[in-house]
């Protein structure tokens, strides 16, 4: 009698689907004594990706830095945050499933009102990236009696779902001439990640700017740019090389800090970074399922079922530097001297597979602080703008149809901001971006297997078959009911499948 074989199940990701959502927040906070606003700017970073249910519930903060003058000529800063939270319905047939989220800055407007109150409206995009888990089944058969042909397919795991929070300390040297740091605006970008021993490595970048006021009679703003790298590793057991992870890193503002000494007359920062890492780790693991099966001692039946399985078929990290001017409006202002600027944040707007490559499309937003002079009334005065730096990209990613889904996120890396002509900047600054390709393939697994009636023995101590073209050692086997493997060791001079007619025999007893 025949065993039947044990049928196990694994669990796959079934699918993927990128969810956009867009909400607007408003922030008011006090600037006493304010003549004019010089710069706002504003990080969103998503603390929370939850799964509750159907739903997703995103969380976090965004973190707002104003820089302004007062009536009396002072610069002042302003540390301000306006939490938020926004509700993804995944749909009514999601059922397990991990996410990961990301949250970016679209637009920002600013209004400074009689009573010193100075009112914020943040735009804010926000992109879920669902991965549906399922249970596969598969057969796993060590039944001599049972004779199968083993079909590869590869499925998809979500091996661990989780955040991190890990901190970075970096140190710059200002130089002379000093009086006071006001702020320190820095950008966070991943430049790579990787799996090795056991580890999810980050490879990420930090770029700084900080603004201070000299030391010397004007008291006029500076700024120094600097940049850090450096890896972070988290330990997850189950990784290892044939897993692939996706991730995303925010900087914490409300920790970023500058604590500054004075070092034999140049001022040295310490500035202090919180960061906080989701991730996700998808491992490909290849399943024997069954292509075709038969017992030497019963009938038997398949039943088959169709599996939807989600594989990474792409995976892209790269630079790119873009560029662009910007021209004041008013004619009778020139720029005199930029103080500071700061790339804040890159929103892409489009990516599309086409021809073995990726068509990337987005915007990059520059914030620049300067001294303008009005011509007119021979007056000097700071000002801010925030430059966009719309761009377009093709990536060769080859392999790529058009039905994947691209699961992509951009970092700003560093900028450089020149007075071209009197009232025009030349912004150059670059950029990084990772795009993922994922494609939901269907694949097909054994559901159950039913053992059927006992086969006619069949006692001849010599079997004489002839083969047909085309015919293989499997067909045979099944026709005659004999494990394939001993018919073939009695058939090592025959050669299948063959296009000339062929005779194999199997001897059942050995004379």
């Amino acid at each position: 009698m025949a065993n039947k074989p044990n049928i196990n199940t694994i669990q796959a990701l079934s699918g993927m689907s990128a969810i956009k959502k867009q909400k607007q927040i408003e922030c008011t906070t006090l600037a006493s004594n304010s003549k004019t606003v010089l710069s706002v700017s504003a990080v969103p970073v998503l603390e929370k990706c939850e799964r509750e249910g159907k739903f997703v519930k995103l969380e976090g903060v965004a973190y707002i830095k104003i820089l302004y003058e007062d009536n009396e000529g002072n610069n002042c800063v302003i540390d301000n945050k306006s939490s938020f939270a926004e509700i993804v319905d995944v749909g009514d047939n999601a059922g397990e499933f991990s996410c990961i989220g990301d949250v970016t800055l679209s637009d920002l407007e600013f209004s400074l009102s009689s009573a010193d109150e100075i009112k914020l409206t943040a735009v804010l995009n926000f992109e879920v990236c669902v991965f549906t888990e399922a249970q596969a089944n598969f057969v796993e058969c060590n039944n001599d009696d049972f004779c199968v042909l083993p079909n590869e397919v590869h499925i998809s795991t979500c091996v661990k779902s989780a955040t991190d929070d890990f901190a970075q300390s970096h140190e710059v040297d200002l130089g002379k001439n000093v009086a006071r740091v006001l702020d320190c605006y820095a950008t966070l970008s991943q430049k790579g990640v990787e799996i090795e021993n056991g580890e999810l490595i980050l490879d990420c970048s930090i770029c700084n700017t900080i603004v201070f006021e000299q030391a010397d009679e004007t008291h006029t703003i500076n700024s120094q740019v600097s940049s850090y790298d450096f890896k972070h590793k988290i330990e997850v057991e189950e990784c290892h090389l044939g897993c692939q992870a996706l991730s995303k890193v925010h900087l914490l503002n409300d920790r970023l800090q500058v604590v500054c000494e004075d070092v034999d007359g140049s001022m040295l920062a310490h500035i202090d970074y919180a960061i906080i890492a989701q991730y996700i780790i998808i491992q490909n693991v290849a399943v024997q399922s069954v292509l075709d099966a038969y017992s030497t001692t019963n009938e038997i039946s398949l039943s088959r079922t169709k599996q939807g399985a989600l594989q990474v078929v792409g995976d892209a990290i790269f630079s790119e530097k873009i560029d662009t001017n910007v021209t004041l409006e008013n004619e009778n202002k020139t720029i005199e001297k930029v103080f500071s600027y700061t790339l804040n944040s890159v929103d892409l707007t489009k990516l599309l597979v086409d021809e073995n490559s990726v068509i990337v499309e987005g915007v990059a937003y520059c914030n620049i602080i300067y001294q303008s002079f009005d011509r007119e009334t021979e007056l000097k005065e700071n000002a801010s703008i925030v430059a966009e730096m719309p761009f377009s990209t093709r990536v060769s990613m080859p392999d790529l149809n058009e039905q994947d889904k691209l699961l992509a996120k951009a970092y700003p890396i560093s900028c450089d901001v020149r007075i071209k002509r009197s009232q025009e900047l030349d912004i150059v600054a670059e950029i990084r971006i990772h795009i993922v390709a994922m494609r939901s393939v269907e694949v097909e697994l054994i559901s159950d297997v039913e053992i059927g009636d006992l086969k006619t023995t069949n006692n001849s101590p010599l079997n004489i078959y002839v083969v047909q073209p085309s015919m293989t050692f499997w067909d045979i086997a099944k026709q005659l009911s004999v494990n394939v493997n001993d018919l073939q060791r009695q058939n090592q001079d025959v050669n299948l499948p063959s296009e000339n007619i062929e005779r194999v025999v199997f001897y059942r007893q050995l004379i």
